[in-house]
């Protein structure tokens, strides 16, 4: 079961990224166009995996810990995806001059 939740968090998280308004931009023009128009069904199923990864998660170990498992598996996926996604540089220092 946990395997599956992270899949499906993972999956959410996924479509999260690619319904956001910085993505859209950089798409094709075809996904574009299929991205623009169901944006609202897209979220809706990302959701829909996160309620289906936490009800499995809650329903095998129990609500409390189910949702601790959830939020668990859930953190860690985020900060990845931000890291990996986002070009993360440092700024170019300026030299002082004496």
């Amino acid at each position: 079961m946990i395997v599956l939740s992270f899949l499906l968090i993972l999956f959410g998280m996924f479509v999260l990224y690619k319904c956001s308004a910085k993505q859209i931009s950089q798409a094709s023009l075809k996904q574009q166009q299929r991205l623009i128009r169901f944006k609202k069904q897209f979220r809706g199923c990302a959701f829909i995996c996160f309620l289906v990864a936490g009800s499995l998660l809650a329903l095998t170990y129990g609500r409390s810990i189910g949702f601790v498992s959830w939020w668990i598996l859930a953190t860690p996926v985020t900060f990845l995806m931000v890291l990996r996604i986002n070009k993360v540089m440092s700024k170019p220092q300026k030299k002082l001059k004496n």
